[in-house]
């Protein structure tokens, strides 16, 4: 081989290891870049993870907290139901107390307008 041809090889060989050399640094970049993304990626579910856990968590709680207050109303709901008879019952009463108050107040005055009327009292002087 002959010097000339030599140094185009040489520099042949020179570029090709450049080029492999930017390859790898390339490829190690990458490489890189694709483990922070696998850890971002981990923690993002490992926090989603932990996020349903506790959405999960709290579902549970609520649910039996319906369940107690469902069971609180329904032993409540007599108690509620006598309230109410006993609300209707007194505004009866009210209404009939009512009507009984005004019908004496006008037996009282028709007694008094009678007796004024057709009974004549005098009172000795």
């Amino acid at each position: 081989m002959s010097g000339d041809e030599t140094a185009s090889v040489n520099a042949a060989l020179l570029q090709m290891a450049a080029k492999i050399g930017g390859l790898e640094s390339t490829v190690s970049t990458l490489l890189q870049t694709w483990q922070r993304m696998e850890e971002k990626a981990s923690e993002g579910r490992k926090d989603l993870h932990q996020k349903v856990e506790a959405l999960r968590a709290d579902v549970t709680t609520m649910g039996a907290q319906i369940s107690t207050a469902t069971k609180d109303i329904a032993e409540m709901k007599p108690t509620v139901q006598a309230v109410q008879n006993v609300r209707v019952q007194a505004d009866g009463v009210r209404n009939v107390s009512r009507w009984l108050y005004w019908a004496a107040v006008g037996l009282t005055g028709g007694v008094v307008w009678g007796v004024n009327n057709f009974v004549d009292i005098h009172i000795k002087h």
